[in-house]
């Protein structure tokens, strides 16, 4: 004879809050922006002629900071001129702004850093949003500013926000709030067996 065992409504509920708990988690997860960018910089402008050198431009477009490298390497089979400032204003100045024109071009000084070859320029610029932005390099070689152009889009800079944070600890709270209710159950079941 088969044992018919009876679920208490009080665990049928529960199963039904983890299965409810589950649920959400994969909404959430589900509903996350995947776009956001985590990783080291990556080209926008490639070897693009400016005079003697080959100039790239590589950047990790995070809203918030986003950084930007200019990179001049000597063309082949050339000497290359010296980089130099126009006036008193650096030699490589990067310009951006929104491509929907919400924003003038606001222009940010490029630092010199150490390199093994060529030269590298670095900058931390600001970006208020998500969305694209046109990029500009102003590289002044020999007299002549040289303009490079390119289109890049600022993605989440991959903290988590506190939707993340959220979604993190509802897994916690849960194994809390089963393993409180299995602690209250044990206890309701040794009264009887205490007072026996």
């Amino acid at each position: 004879m088969p044992i018919l065992v009876r679920r208490s409504p009080t665990a049928r509920r529960g199963r039904g809050l983890v299965a409810a708990g589950l649920a959400l988690i994969a909404a959430l997860v589900a509903a996350a922006p995947g776009r956001s960018h985590v990783g080291p910089p990556f080209p926008i402008v490639m070897e693009a002629p400016a005079g003697p050198w080959l100039a790239s431009v590589w950047t990790d477009p995070d809203v918030g900071i986003a950084v930007f490298y200019v990179i001049l390497e000597p063309a082949p089979g050339t000497a290359p001129a010296p980089v130099e400032p126009a006036s008193a204003e650096p030699a490589v100045r990067l310009g951006v702004a929104p491509v929907s024109g919400r924003l003038p071009e606001a222009i940010h000084p490029a630092e010199l850093q150490p390199s093994r070859q060529g030269h590298r320029y670095y900058a931390e610029i600001p970006l208020d949003r998500e969305e694209l932005w046109r990029v500009t390099a102003y590289v002044a070689v020999g007299g002549t500013e040289h303009v490079l152009a390119a289109e890049v889009e600022a993605t989440p800079d991959g903290k988590p926000g506190p939707l993340a944070a959220l979604v993190t600890l509802v897994p916690f709270v849960a194994l809390g709030a089963l393993w409180l209710k299995a602690a209250l159950l044990r206890r309701q079941h040794r009264r009887p067996d205490e007072a026996s």
